[in-house]
């Protein structure tokens, strides 16, 4: 392969890099807490009087489940989490008064990437504001880096403000905004993300132990030093900010803001292995029969720079890239498709990230080839998929790539996506650092980006020559509205 005379920016490598071990359902003792694998057998009475201890309900406004008609309710839920093999409960046993007093999870567990998060964090009256509530922070993400995990997330709704003020308290610097993330008891949910990294963990730890030192407390158990003052100083700057729940106009009884009601919300259908027909070209199920003049098509870019920033690629030979294309052809998730163009398969992209619940799909795995670049064809394959998104009833479209991908950064832009923030350490790719760029178009704004890709795609638009008169930039600059 020839050498690439325009180097192309990648992360820092990360030697030797083996991904971590999953975490196991084994307790984790500490000084003021001891966090055991979930058994409603063991927590499940327990936790049914600290929860009730909370009458109104008020600390399950912002989760998905609850709060519970009874304690059969409450335990049914329970044994349906407990088992659970995507995320690993436990319960949190306040040493000093020996009994279970909150619970919380290890989720969306990726040893891949090196990436884990702590949630569905849950403390009772008693156990709030506690040296134990703080300590079961510490605890969990001390095993997550000692483990061997990069990043340690925490998201959570962006009406809570609650969760979001204890999110910086432990030292989890605030990354983005997902707008219209899912559907939470027939309201609209956008999720803050918030993100501790491996770098970040020795100052982090020092503080967590210098708060969590009896020394720092008086005899009526006052704190001398607050965690926030500790932390402060090691937060990354906000590259947005942070969501105020005060500008909520939606409440609840309790007065506590809202996401605005989701009315006669119906999950979309997951998408179909069916053809997308444009003007310019269409988008079939990927096949294999497509193999052969794809790969030709893709190695017309002789050097490998479109496979620079993807997984997988470059292939060497047809026989390993007809192994990635049968694996792909087969998979629902991502699903793909060939973009075909007089005939000829030039290029794929695919659905991924298909979550209809929270009628939420991303759009990636794009793949030009060089004879598609920069072509009509390869914006309205964009369009295409993103017309079925919104017209199936998706009320979210996301555009994700590395963060030093300037050409991908500048294309979301082009085509009407709004930056929500970087996802810092998100994977170890080819054994470089990935920091992931998230984009996202939603629901609300797709009739103006639709406009706006409609007019640039109309024959009108270009000249004899093939030339754009009015570019798709200075459309969708238009019709959306910075944030």
């Amino acid at each position: 392969m020839a050498q690439i005379l325009d180097p192309q920016p990648v992360g820092p490598s990360v030697p030797d890099w083996t991904p971590p071990a999953r975490p196991s359902r084994t307790p984790i003792e500490g000084i003021y807490v001891r966090i055991e694998p979930l058994s409603v057998k063991e927590h499940g009475d327990e936790l049914f009087e600290a929860f009730s201890k909370d009458p109104e309900g008020r600390n399950w406004t912002y989760r998905s489940d609850g709060p519970f008609a009874g304690r059969d309710d409450f335990l049914a839920w329970l044994v349906s989490i407990e088992k659970d093999e995507t995320r690993i409960f436990f319960a949190y046993r306040d040493l000093a008064t020996g009994t279970a007093e909150g619970m919380g999870a290890f989720m969306a567990i990726a040893p891949a990437s090196g990436s884990m998060e702590v949630g569905f964090i849950m403390f009772s009256p008693q156990m709030q504001r506690t040296r134990a509530a703080t300590e079961a922070m510490y605890l969990k993400m001390k095993w997550a880096f000692e483990a061997g995990y990069r990043r340690y997330e925490w998201t959570c709704h962006s009406m809570n403000a609650a969760s979001m003020a204890a999110a910086l308290r432990f030292g989890f610097s605030f990354e983005a905004v997902f707008r219209k993330a899912t559907v939470n008891k027939g309201r609209n949910r956008s999720t803050s993300i918030f993100a501790c990294l491996d770098s970040e963990w020795p100052g982090l730890k020092a503080a967590f132990e210098t708060w969590l030192q009896p020394s720092n407390f008086s005899a009526d158990g006052r704190q001398k030093s607050s965690l926030s003052n500790l932390t402060r100083p090691l937060l990354r700057p906000m590259e947005t900010p942070l969501p105020d729940p005060e500008t909520s106009p939606y409440r609840n009884r309790f007065g506590q803001p809202l996401g605005p009601a989701v009315a006669n919300w119906v999950a979309p259908p997951r998408p179909e292995r069916r053809t997308l027909a444009g003007t310019y070209c269409s988008l079939e199920p990927l096949d294999r029969r497509h193999g052969r003049e794809l790969f030709a098509a893709l190695s017309a870019d002789r050097e490998g720079r479109t496979w620079t920033y993807m997984p997988n690629g470059p292939f060497d030979d047809y026989e390993s890239y007809d192994v990635w294309l049968q694996d792909a052809a087969a998979s629902p998730d991502p699903l793909q498709f060939a973009i075909v163009v007089d005939g000829k398969p030039l290029g794929t992209a695919s659905f991924l990230r298909i979550n209809p619940a929270s009628g939420s799909i991303e759009v990636g795995y794009i793949t030009y080839s060089p004879a598609l670049q920069r072509t009509r064809a390869a914006t309205e394959t964009m369009y295409l998929m993103m017309k079925w998104a919104f017209d199936a009833g998706y009320r979210r479209y996301e555009w994700k790539c590395n963060a030093l991908n300037a050409p991908s950064c500048a294309a979301a832009r082009r085509l009407g996506f709004t930056y929500e923030g970087t996802f810092r350490q998100m994977m170890v790719v080819k054994g470089h650092n990935r920091d992931s760029a998230w984009f996202s178009i939603t629901d609300a704004e797709w009739p103006a980006i639709r406009e706006a890709m409609e007019s640039w795609l109309a024959p009108e638009n270009f000249d004899g020559d093939g030339n754009q008169r009015l570019s798709l930039s200075d459309l969708t600059a238009q019709r959306v509205s910075p944030t």
